[in-house]
């Protein structure tokens, strides 16, 4: 039996104690901490201990990097193809989405394809960069102890017990953090890491990296789970955006601009079909491959026990604050335009139009999937 088949037993009888105790548990995932940091309103609608609910029509970026997770988890796991599981995946996905509101429009239908044949091509190139990447000292790893493991583990109080709270009408809550691991690997030096897949526009600044606290928790939950220490985590990115074909010019030649976003490979496969010399292109080719890819991206971020031990105490302030009968007010700025499942209907809360109605039309009662956290995407 493994560490975490283990863990869910232990987990399954607490929760059992709980029940007969009568503790409610209240289940805080990393999605539901960014959310009530980033706006109350937005988190009331969305967490499954509040109003729970999901637009019918998901945003585009989070559907697709869930299907980009699964691609990656059958390729790390049973080293099948991914391109295959996205493809069935977005079929089933679209079939959904299209019963869910009783049909798409032409525009819709047109969306959703070229998004998948993105996440095909992507896969395709990643499987081509991560043959090698995957092998290295430096960014690569020995082995991959598990793939997407979900998992559900008491947050501690100042004591070191697992944390409760008592509300206004008596009720006692069991604080727990739940969430999912994308993998966890041994690198070459016997260390272990965990690693998150992101999709992203652009690279990703390490800087930032460096301050997101999301693997910081998530590290946390691992050694509890593991009972051993962790060193980090990689962020596995990958960028959305196809390399750029080279311009085939007037003068029946490729364009030899450095600027251009592409790669080697992508380049000379374009080279070869138009029967072109490639000893005619040798310094573009020589400084596509000196550059990085830039398509995807590898990062290590240490963590050191310090850091850990403090994420671990501050789950339990997060916690307290959500269940304290906290006020709910909005926190409007530029990104909700691509970042909130809820800027319509919070416009129209603003306006005072009708409010029902929009509920009815766009928007459906979460189905809890165990304790599933939602996939996070970078703009």
């Amino acid at each position: 039996m493994d560490v975490f088949d283990q863990h869910v037993m232990m987990m399954n009888d607490r929760l059992e104690a709980l029940e007969r105790e009568g503790v409610k548990v209240f289940k805080m995932s990393t999605t539901e901490r960014e959310e009530f940091k980033r706006c109350r309103r937005r988190w009331d609608f969305a967490s499954l201990s509040r109003q729970g609910l999901e637009p019918k029509k998901p945003a585009i970026q989070l559907w697709f990097g869930t299907g980009i997770h699964r691609g990656l988890e059958v390729f790390y796991r049973e080293q099948k193809n991914p391109v295959e599981e996205f493809e069935q995946w977005a079929k089933t996905e679209v079939e959904r989405i299209r019963q869910s509101q009783n049909g798409l429009w032409d525009e819709q239908v047109q969306e959703l394809e070229n998004t998948i044949e993105l996440g095909k091509r992507m896969l395709e190139n990643y499987v081509a960069w991560a043959s090698i990447e995957d092998s290295t000292s430096e960014n690569g790893f020995t082995e991959v102890l598990y793939t997407e493991r979900e998992f559900q583990t008491p947050i501690l109080d100042p004591s070191g017990n697992p944390a409760r709270f008592i509300d206004r009408n008596g009720q006692v809550w069991e604080m727990h953090l739940v969430g999912r691991l994308d993998m966890v690997v041994r690198d070459h030096y016997g260390k272990i890491w965990l690693m998150d897949h992101k999709t992203s526009k652009d690279k990703l600044d390490p800087q930032i990296l460096i301050l997101n606290d999301q693997m910081t928790v998530y590290l946390w939950a691992a050694q509890q789970i593991f009972k051993m220490p962790f060193e980090g985590a990689f962020y596995n990115v990958l960028r959305k955006k196809l390399p750029t074909v080279p311009q085939l010019l007037k003068t029946g030649s490729l364009s030899k601009s450095k600027q251009i976003d592409t790669t080697y490979e992508v380049y000379l496969a374009e080279i070869e079909k138009h029967g072109f010399n490639p000893e005619d292109y040798r310094d573009i080719l020589e400084h596509l491959q000196e550059k990085p890819n830039t398509f995807f991206q590898r990062e290590k971020v240490r963590r050191n026990q310090h850091e850990i031990a403090t994420a671990g105490r501050l789950l339990f302030l997060e916690a307290i604050d959500m269940l304290n009968d906290p006020f709910i007010y909005t926190n409007m700025t530029w990104d909700c335009r691509w970042d909130c499942d809820f800027a319509q209907l919070c416009k129209a809360m603003n306006r005072n139009d009708d409010v029902d109605w929009l509920l009815r039309a766009m928007y459906q009662k979460r189905q809890s999937e165990g304790v599933y956290d939602r996939i996070q995407t970078i703009e």
